[in-house]
């Protein structure tokens, strides 16, 4: 009758160890998941800078064209050396302007940028286009 308990007494410790290996997987499971949600929040806020810096570019840029008069004189793509411009928060944006023999003849796009620099990590872009 001292036989089947003997037998019986591994069990214990197999039960144990899947119980321990199910409550790891679920805890990585939930790691892996907030480990990337924190990565979207910090694409999230760059993103926002990019875009900033992008908004910077594009107003400066529309700015120029409307004050000083027309920024290409000349039909050509692009008419104005393409420029890139830092601004304090780390970002940097590209203008590229473009002139056209028919309507709509402007076509204006900045491209703001985070993490500039020469070899960056990282790095999210952002974009505005008009054409008029």
């Amino acid at each position: 009758m001292n036989t089947p308990r003997h037998s019986e007494r591994g069990i214990i410790l197999l039960l144990v160890v899947v119980l321990v290996a199910a409550i790891l997987s679920v805890s990585l499971g939930v790691f892996n998941m907030m480990l990337g949600e924190f990565r979207i929040s910090g694409d999230a806020a760059d993103s926002f800078r990019a875009l900033y810096a992008a908004d910077e570019g594009f107003e400066r840029t529309l700015y120029k064209d409307r004050q000083q008069g027309p920024l290409c004189s000349g039909i050509a793509d692009p008419c104005v050396p393409i420029v890139m411009v830092n601004v304090p928060s780390g970002a940097c944006y590209e203008v590229r302007v473009a002139r056209r023999a028919v309507a709509p003849r402007m076509k204006i796009t900045v491209t703001g940028q985070y993490q500039c620099g020469v070899n960056p990590l990282r790095v999210v872009r952002r974009a505005f286009e008009a054409v008029y």
